[in-house]
């Protein structure tokens, strides 16, 4: 019994390594374009998420944005989001970030209505570029669009950033 749990486990695993290879693969070799257009797995894949939290975060992000409707607010909003899930304050999952009470209206019973877009698919890849690169500090963990809560940061597609 033990050795063919191995064996599936093993057979598991290396279809697994197979399919991760293949998507590396596919989206080193596509465009921008095709990147900005290529399926909700492929993105998700590319910024080590599960299609679900990928899902969710575009929907939230999308919601959030409603005051603008530019690329900037957005990636600001995805970089917030992704600045929680790595700081000790807040839960270390995006569900975990997008799920916290009192933090975002948008989510009801852990899930948004709102429909993702390829506009909102494309700020968490860009958000996940940027925050690699340092062009955006990645103690950015508060927005809104009253004002600044914290110690303020910038004002960007009707949102208040704060550190």
């Amino acid at each position: 019994m033990f050795s063919f749990l191995l064996r599936f486990n093993s057979a598991a695993l290396i279809l697994t390594l197979v399919t991760n290879i293949g998507m590396d693969i596919a989206w080193l070799r596509m465009t921008e374009e095709q990147r900005y257009q290529a399926p909700l797995e492929y993105k998700a894949y590319a910024c080590g998420l599960t299609p679900e939290e990928f899902e969710f975060m575009s929907r939230v992000i999308e919601k959030e944005s409603d005051r603008s409707g530019d690329i900037e607010g957005r990636i600001y909003i995805a970089a917030t989001i992704i600045n929680r899930v790595n700081d000790s304050r807040f839960p270390s999952t995006v569900s975990g970030v997008l799920n916290q009470s009192g933090q975002f209206s948008t989510v009801s019973g852990g899930w948004c209505n709102q429909e993702n877009t390829e506009l909102s698919d494309w700020a968490i890849i860009e958000a996940y570029r940027r925050l690699e690169a340092g062009e955006i500090p990645d103690d950015i963990v508060w927005f809104n669009c009253i004002g600044y809560c914290h110690t303020p940061y910038d004002y960007i597609g009707g949102n208040y950033f704060s550190t």
